[in-house]
């Protein structure tokens, strides 16, 4: 017959409720954090729906108006007139600087 060895039982019986009770707190934590996740999640939708309201309704407001055509600038002639200008008069390409100091 064995004999019942009550300090090892004990051992037993504390570490099992120890690592019995940390797992639940562990379990407890994990469902915490899953219901965190899933109220931001329901935020997000939330917010992506608004978002979606908002740009149909400027898409709604805003008149659908065609851009203005660029002129056509390949054969442009510029006449600075009697302002400072630096190179050839007759040079192909032009660069002008508008600057305003006020």
């Amino acid at each position: 017959m064995r004999r019942f060895n009550l300090r090892k039982c004990t051992s037993i019986l504390v570490l099992t409720l120890f690592f019995g009770s940390a797992a639940l707190a562990q379990q407890e934590e994990e469902a915490s954090l899953r219901q965190q996740i899933e109220e931001r999640k329901k935020g997000q939708d939330e917010i992506r729906k608004e978002l979606a309201d908002i740009k149909k309704l400027l898409q709604a407001s805003a008149p659908r108006a065609a851009a203005p055509a660029a002129p056509d600038v390949r054969n442009l002639v510029l006449d600075v007139g009697t302002n400072p200008f630096r190179g050839e008069a007759t040079a192909k390409l032009t660069l002008v600087e508008f600057t305003d100091y006020q």
